[in-house]
């Protein structure tokens, strides 16, 4: 191999990141006001879809400390999106 030339272990897998522990994932619930981890239906601004129905995930943790006017990055049934797409969602 050249100095010029990076192996890559193509037998290597990736995973999702795991998800938030509970105690966290209810603090920022809390804090952004989301029904986190609730089934819900959501209604989106304009874009790919109108609306999607189910539970209510963190597809990844925000940074700390929480800032509540950072968007969060969402997923329901392997749909993701962002807070700031969210038109409005009510529980189901």
């Amino acid at each position: 191999m050249s100095e010029h030339q990076t192996h890559l272990p193509l037998e290597t897998t990736f995973s999702v990141a795991p998800e938030a522990p509970p105690e966290m994932r209810d603090e920022i619930a809390r804090v952004w006001g989301m029904p986190l981890g609730r089934r819900v239906a959501v209604s989106f601004r304009g874009g790919q879809f109108t609306s999607v129905e189910g539970v209510l995930e963190l597809a990844a943790a925000p940074d700390y400390p929480w800032n509540p006017r950072q968007p969060l990055r969402l997923r329901i049934a392997g749909c993701d999106f962002s807070s700031r797409d969210i038109e409005h969602w009510r529980a189901l």
